[in-house]
């Protein structure tokens, strides 16, 4: 199972039913969307078995492939510490930086990417303000190894922004395939472990033999933990 099978369909920060969404006649009517709301709050509390979340997820990935336009990029996302989720379009682009948004959703709360890897959030909970990913990215997309520094500015539970410098081993792992809506895709894994003063943790990049970052476990902090990302085209 890739890394794209496990993302759930909650919103970031709060249960949207993408599937909800829109004016299709074979869409969900009020009365059904606000009992799938109050279904999806039970299940932060109650989770559904694994392979119900399996369909809910593949269902959603679905849903946007099939309605969003064909030349708009989408990425699915997931924080498990803080039980939010979303499949995820484009809606700015700024140089290698990609700002991306809830598809399906005028909510505020952005991902920001440069070039596959997380250097920001924003609206979500004790945000990662910025990051200086560019050694560990440059590692990572050309498929190389080595030693190099990265640092991370997040808030902590005062609202308070933390720095932390890390020292990063990125070291390739095995071949892989990734599954995307344009068909099989060949990729590498490129580990990063990254060490501090008092933190140890490991990010795992899928790249395709372009140097794409396709999908990703990246560290973005200690309370958003870890950020499932991954490429759906």
């Amino acid at each position: 199972m890739t890394l794209r099978r496990i993302f759930t369909i909650l919103g970031l920060g709060g249960a949207m039913l993408l599937a909800a969404c829109g004016n299709d006649d074979k869409r969900l009517d009020p009365k059904q969307v606000a009992g799938i709301i109050r279904q999806g709050v039970q299940d932060r509390y109650n989770p559904p078995p694994d392979r119900d979340k399996d369909a809910l997820i593949e269902a959603a990935s679905r849903e946007a492939l099939t309605l969003a336009p064909p030349e708009d990029p989408l990425a699915s996302i997931r924080f498990d510490s803080v039980g939010s989720a979303a499949v995820l379009r484009r809606i700015e682009t700024n140089g290698q930086h990609i700002v991306w948004a809830a598809w399906g959703s005028s909510d505020r709360k952005s991902i920001i990417t440069k070039n596959g890897m997380i250097t920001a959030t924003r609206g979500l909970r004790k945000d990662l303000m910025s990051a200086e990913a560019d050694a560990v990215l440059g590692l990572v997309r050309n498929l190389e190894e080595g030693d190099v520094p990265y640092t991370l500015r997040y808030l902590d539970g005062d609202f308070e922004v933390v720095e932390a410098k890390y020292t990063c081993t990125v070291s390739r792992g095995y071949d892989k395939t990734v599954a995307l809506a344009t068909g099989p895709t060949p990729a590498l894994q490129m580990f990063s472990s990254c060490v501090s003063a008092n933190r140890v943790f490991v990010d795992l990049f899928l790249v395709d033999y372009s140097g794409r970052i396709i999908e990703m476990r990246q560290w973005v902090g200690p309370i958003l933990g870890f950020a499932y990302m991954a490429q759906l085209r």
